[in-house]
């Protein structure tokens, strides 16, 4: 299974892992129903090139579910870098749950005068009693951004997403140089693409016996 890191290059010995819950998945339902702290794990990597590009151009971020994880770790290793490029982050989700980390993108909206956090809903519940954006993340961000020339734009979530939100941006003006993504590959063909609502945050020490 591939993982993207969630933590900043260099922000600390340990690997930071976000992982949804797949009904069905045998290596997630593993991981939330067997695995325990010191059981050890064979990995391969960091692999991959889903990392900040050094420019001066503003920054969209989309994230869909976990896609969050490896924006976390471009986004934080901004936040390091002292750069002050203007940052938008809209993250798409099913449902108010889904949002795991919202606290985290709204401390960073206070903290940092260039950052922007916009979490779009696509299937809100009547109990989340949400006033916010609603729909397809992608389009938000277009309705937001019509004019996508000049941008610099990083994409992580499911194929299907992935899928939809490119061809669309550079529809849009977005230079095909400047679009960045990290898609969600199945391990095998799937029926469903519903993860649920449960979220773990895996940290792994590489270091340790």
């Amino acid at each position: 299974r591939a993982y993207s890191f969630a933590n900043a290059p260099g922000a600390s010995t340990e690997i930071e892992l976000h992982v949804g819950l797949v009904p069905g998945g045998r290596f997630t339902g593993h991981v939330f129903n067997k695995m325990l702290v010191g059981d050890s794990l064979r990995f391969e990597g960091p692999l991959g090139k889903f990392v900040l590009h050094e420019s001066e151009r503003p920054i969209l971020f989309i994230a869909g579910a976990t896609g969050f994880a490896p924006v976390k770790s471009i986004v934080e290793d901004a936040f390091q870098r002292g750069l002050n490029r203007p940052m938008w982050l809209y993250w798409g989700v099913r449902q108010r749950a889904n949002l795991y980390l919202a606290e985290l993108a709204e401390q960073w909206q206070r903290e940092h005068a260039n950052f922007n956090f916009v979490p779009v809903l696509s299937d809100a519940a009547e109990s989340d009693a949400w006033q916010g954006r609603k729909g397809l993340v992608h389009e938000a961000i277009l309705a937001d951004f019509p004019d996508m020339q000049g941008y610099e734009i990083y994409v992580c979530g499911s194929v299907r997403m992935v899928e939809a939100a490119v061809p669309a941006f550079l529809q849009h003006g977005l230079d095909e140089g400047l679009c960045f993504t990290d898609a969600f590959l199945p391990s095998a063909p799937r029926v469903s693409t519903d993860t649920g609502t449960e979220r773990l945050v895996v940290v792994l020490s590489p270091t340790c016996p």
